[in-house]
């Protein structure tokens, strides 16, 4: 016998609470990371001096969590995007997390709805085995009704 399903609760809905935290948690590592930040890097010194300058009068800032590297043909730094530019990236991570969380409660949604449509079919098939039991139990009922009315008792003398 397959095991009874029951559904539980319902299904998530919106939730500014749950989608603060999504996007919270979401920006936290943007801002950890170097998603927040563009290497700059050249093969020159001067050229590399030259790219950190209009990178500076750009708004961006050398990030000080990350080596600056000098090495033959090979210098660079990561350098923190200006805030415009953050803002519009977290712009566009507001919008990935709420599509993600909008899919996450679909499905969620869907899922409950499939429990539901399974929990009909096997209460209807258990409602259908029932009746089927109980008209069996009858027929089986009316033949040996039939059965005891065909012959008489066994006379058995003393």
């Amino acid at each position: 016998m397959t095991e009874k399903i029951k559904i539980v609760g319902t299904p998530a809905r919106w939730n500014d609470d749950e989608f603060d935290n999504r996007l919270e948690d979401q920006v936290k590592l943007y801002r950890l990371t170097v998603a927040s930040m563009e290497l700059a890097r050249a093969p020159l010194p001067h050229d590399f001096l030259e790219l950190v300058a209009a990178k500076v009068a750009d708004g961006y800032t050398i990030s000080r969590k990350h080596a600056v590297t000098h090495e033959a043909l090979h210098h660079a730094c990561y350098m923190i995007k200006p805030p415009a530019m953050q803002q519009e990236d977290i712009a566009v991570i507001r919008a990935r997390v709420k599509e993600e969380y909008i899919a996450h409660l679909e499905s969620e949604r869907a899922r409950y709805q499939d429990l539901l449509r399974q929990q009909l079919v096997q209460k209807q098939e258990e409602k259908e085995r029932k009746a089927a039991e109980t008209a069996k139990a009858k027929q089986l009922a009316q033949i040996e009704a039939e059965v005891q009315g065909c012959y008489s008792p066994l006379e058995i003398p003393a």
